[in-house]
């Protein structure tokens, strides 16, 4: 079996988000959603129609980067919210897919804003070249995102080893790109994706120890 990173959030919460009014990008989509959370937990009306505007988190890093690193709010917390979110609107338990699915793609944005931020001139130049026209353009590998289909087997190992994963070789590729789109050269945008995969494993599992009794069994993984 296999699960979507996004698909099954939307599906159930359509008809709470009929004529909402939409984010104006996808960063503050994801910024909105992250404060709903903070300030008003997962029985938020505003969270539906933010969810309804994404194909996944990641696509936050196809706007203004500057908006993203330079938030205060807390991105890491926003997987287990959003499962939370999920609950709340289906009276179902996520599946270990689904939960990984958002918490790592939560966690990958809190690794790539840490590393920005650790790196002032790295910062300058996202940046600096974060306006041109062709910075604008949604990379492809940023919508591959939305059809990335996440196998048990991968969400396991990703649960446990997030950088070894499919999943994230898939966010590396979309960031990837991204950072080349605006100029940084290859091999530079290479090494920055491998570090950020590698320190999202971090935040994972801060993530799964900071989530409720009830979130946290849905991280367990089988028993041979």
């Amino acid at each position: 079996m296999a699960t979507r990173l996004w698909d099954f959030l939307t599906t159930d919460s359509c008809d709470r988000a009929i004529n909402a009014e939409r984010a104006a990008d996808a960063a503050d989509a994801v910024l909105g959603l992250a404060a709903g959370l903070a300030t008003e937990g997962p029985t938020s009306p505003k969270l539906a129609p933010l969810v309804l505007h994404l194909d996944s988190l990641l696509d936050a890093i196809n706007a203004p980067l500057g908006k993203l690193v330079g938030s205060t709010l807390p991105l890491a917390d926003l997987g287990t919210g959003l499962l939370m979110f999920y609950r709340e609107t289906t009276q179902t338990e996520p599946t270990l897919a689904q939960a990984i699915a958002l918490v790592s793609q939560a966690a990958y944005l809190e690794s790539f804003r840490e590393l920005v931020k650790r790196n002032p001139r790295l910062g300058q130049l996202l940046t600096d070249n974060d306006s041109t026209p062709r910075a604008r353009t949604i990379t492809l590998e940023v919508k591959a995102l939305g059809i990335f289909e996440l196998t048990d087997s991968d969400a396991q190992l990703a649960t446990v080893s997030f950088h070894q994963s499919a999943l994230a070789a898939a966010f590396n590729r979309a960031l990837k790109a991204r950072l080349e789109q605006i100029g940084m050269p290859a091999t530079l945008a290479s090494r920055l994706v491998e570090t950020v995969a590698k320190n999202t494993n971090r935040h994972i599992k801060k993530a799964i120890a900071a989530a409720d009794d009830r979130l946290k069994t849905c991280f367990e993984l089988p028993q041979p």
